[in-house]
């Protein structure tokens, strides 16, 4: 039997165990719940990774298992680790998309640095405001004046800088 870390949010959180029985192999994973969302589990090799599905709550962790063909183990060549990763979040509101995005503030100067914005998404988590606006080839980094405290991520698609203001509209260090 073969055991591997199982990590979550870059932290070790749980293990996947291995027990190969000829041509199909036992695969148990098991972490704490963060309890944050949905997460799905996957296998690291030194030549790949292997999806191996949705981990669920069992025995007051989360659990999966599965049982795969050897083969597709032996092909990710050594295994490193493995890593849970959300697909969901649990409370997070969805994006909402705007193209005047300066309506979204009363404060004059964010509204006049975001007045030539014409596309961005925004949501609310609680009394904070969250705004992703896009960064585009040939074009300055949206708000600049606060590019320190932007996130760079991936919001419906786009790679954007995002925001995050208080309920007085300052913005907050990400």
């Amino acid at each position: 039997m073969e055991r591997v870390e199982l990590y979550c949010q870059e932290r070790p959180r749980g293990e996947i165990t291995l027990d190969p029985r000829g041509s199909r192999t036992r695969v148990r994973a098991s972490m704490d719940d963060p309890g944050d969302g949905l997460y799905r589990a996957a296998l690291l090799g030194e030549r790949g990774e292997l999806l191996l599905g949705v981990l669920e709550p069992a025995e007051g962790r989360l659990v999966l298992r599965r049982e795969l063909y050897s083969r597709d183990i032996a092909r990710l060549g050594p295994l490193r680790r493995g890593e849970a990763r959300r697909s969901f979040r649990f409370g997070e509101e969805a994006w909402r998309e705007t193209e005047e995005p300066d309506r979204l503030f009363q404060s004059p100067f964010l509204r006049s640095r975001l007045a030539a914005c014409r596309r961005a998404w925004w949501r609310r988590e609680g009394d904070r405001l969250i705004l992703a606006l896009p960064l585009e080839a040939g074009k300055p980094f949206p708000l600049e004046i606060l590019f320190c405290l932007a996130r760079v991520r991936e919001v419906e698609g786009m790679t954007c800088a995002v925001y995050t203001f208080d309920g007085g509209e300052e913005p907050l260090p990400p």
